[in-house]
C-alpha cells in the first residue's frame, strides 16, 4: 500500500472534460432537448449497457451463454457503442479483476479507496503487478476470435462511427434537433452516465456491498 500511482495528466484532463460535459448534458436535457432526443439517448444507452453487461461481462468474460453469430455481431457493435475500450481489453482486465480481486493485480483495486476504484484507476499508470499479470493471463480464446481482434485493431474508428457519429446524427437528420442537443444528450450524457453505472460496481459494490467471494 506504499506504492504511489502516477497520474497521467492528459487522461485527467479528458475525464474532467467528460464530467463537465455530463453536467452540460443534464442541463441541456432538462431545458433544451426535444423529448425524442432524450428518448433516443435512453435507447442508445440501453443498447450500450447491453454490450457491456451481456456482451463483454456475461458473454466474453464469464462465458455464461453461447451466442449465435448474429447476436455476437450485435453485442460487439453495442459494446463498441459503449466506448469502454475494446472487447479484448475489457475482457482481459475483467478476468484480472476476478482472479485477483481487491489486490494490487486488480486494475481497480477497491482497497485503494473510492475514487481510485471508481474512476481514478483510468487516470493513473497501471500498477506493475497489473502489467505483469496482464502478460501472464490466458487470453488465447480472445486472440483466436477474429471478430474480437478485428474490433481491437480498429476500435477507435469503429467507436467514432457507431458510438459518436450514429447517436449524434440520428436526431439531427430525423427530427431536426440542434447539433448541441444531439451531441450533449444522446452522446455525452448517455456515455458518461453509463460509465458511472459501470464504475459503481467497482466502487460502491466492492466497498460497501456483500463480499461472498473467496478472499
Amino acid at each position: 500500500m506504499n506504492y504511489k500511482h502516477t497520474y497521467l495528466w492528459m487522461r485527467v484532463v479528458v475525464h474532467a472534460t467528460l464530467q463537465i460535459g455530463w453536467l452540460i448534458g443534464i442541463y441541456t436535457a432538462f431545458f433544451h432537448a426535444k423529448a425524442l432526443t432524450i428518448a433516443w439517448g435512453v435507447f442508445v444507452g440501453f443498447l450500450a449497457i447491453q454490450g457491456i453487461g451481456l456482451g463483454a461481462h456475461r458473454g466474453s468474460t464469464h462465458k455464461s451463454f453461447k451466442a449465435t453469430p448474429p447476436l455476437r455481431v450485435a453485442l460487439i457493435i453495442f459494446q463498441t457503442m459503449s466506448g469502454q475500450n475494446s472487447m479484448f481489453t475489457w475482457t482481459r482486465d475483467h478476468l484480472l479483476h476476478h482472479k485477483y480481486s481487491d489486490t494490487d493485480a486488480d486494475p481497480h483495486n477497491s482497497n485503494r479507496g473510492f475514487f481510485f476504484s471508481h474512476m481514478g484507476w483510468l487516470m493513473m499508470k497501471k500498477h506493475p503487478l497489473v502489467l505483469k499479470k496482464q502478460r501472464e493471463i490466458d487470453v488465447s480464446h480472445l486472440r483466436a476470435d477474429k471478430l474480437v481482434m478485428f474490433q481491437y485493431r480498429y476500435f477507435l474508428p469503429l467507436y467514432f462511427l457507431v458510438g459518436v457519429l450514429f447517436p449524434v446524427a440520428v436526431p439531427m437528420y430525423f427530427w431536426n434537433e440542434t447539433f448541441w442537443c444531439s451531441f450533449f444528450v444522446p452522446y455525452v450524457l448517455q456515455y458518461v452516465t453509463n460509465l458511472h453505472i459501470t464504475w459503481s460496481i467497482n466502487s460502491f459494490a466492492h466497498l460497501w456491498g456483500s463480499k461472498p467471494y473467496d478472499k
